[in-house]
């Protein structure tokens, strides 16, 4: 779920590297353990059978996106995506914060919308954007979670296409470390998405390509709370084209 794929056009969601979370009771970990579903836009909002529902806290994690299949998310350099409940509110909304950099420029962008979620296990998420992106709709769902063989939690995550922003349908792969989760884990999740039998996610996971994460933001604190003007959005103008095209 994170905001940067729902940026107008083209961009849309503690620890740094060595964060890794223990395994959980009801976590599903390793390879071994990856349990895929389709997309809820695809099927409606209840979870198969055999798909365990993550915990409602899983969500609220720092995570790093380490694969996509968006050429806008693609283009990023270490992307961060920090999920924050919003407080008091009366619907369990969320606050929807991502921070980046792109090429050549170490300036840190973030870009914020707000998730409503559709289930009691944040796992069915509806985005809206804010301020100059306030166009900018999807619908996420996880169609993976859990952790990998060390431990390290992951969630795989599909974004509808956005119509309003001219903004195609993707898949990301989000980790609590920004080297990713380890290869095995990573096959396993591609092989079953291929296997769900729907072209569009078989294309998406065929197309998956490792997103840059070249330690640029190590050292940093991340972005967890976004302000009035952070809101607004307008601090993502200098990187919008005409149109709403991101430019890198």
């Amino acid at each position: 779920m994170s905001s940067v794929s729902n940026l107008i056009g083209t961009i849309c969601a503690f620890a740094l590297c060595v964060f890794a979370a223990p395994p959980k009771a009801g976590y599903n970990c390793g390879p071994s353990a990856v349990q895929v579903r389709l997309p809820v836009n695809k099927t409606g909002t209840a979870p198969p059978s055999y798909w365990a529902l993550p915990p409602p806290d899983f969500y609220f994690k720092p995570w790093n996106m380490v694969y996509a299949t968006h050429a806008a998310n693609l283009a990023l350099r270490n992307f961060q995506y920090d999920p924050t409940p919003i407080a008091n509110d009366a619907h369990s909304r969320i606050n929807d914060l991502s921070s980046f950099q792109i090429p050549g420029n170490d300036t840190v962008f973030t870009s914020y919308g707000i998730d409503t979620p559709l289930s009691p296990n944040n796992d069915v998420l509806s985005y809206q954007g804010t301020g100059i992106i306030s166009a900018a709709t999807s619908l996420y769902s996880l169609n993976a979670w859990g952790c990998d063989a060390n431990g390290t939690p992951y969630y795989v995550n599909y974004a509808t296409a956005s119509e309003s922003t001219n903004t195609p349908a993707g898949i990301d792969i989000m980790s609590t470390r920004d080297d990713g989760m380890d290869l095995a884990t990573f096959n396993v999740i591609k092989k079953k998405l291929i296997a769900l039998g729907n072209a569009e996610v078989a294309a998406m996971a065929n197309a998956f390509q490792r997103t840059v994460q070249d330690g640029g933001r190590r050292g940093m604190p991340r972005i967890r709370e976004c302000d009035a003007q952070c809101q607004t959005n307008e601090g993502l103008i200098p990187i919008l084209g005409p149109g709403g095209g991101f430019v890198v």
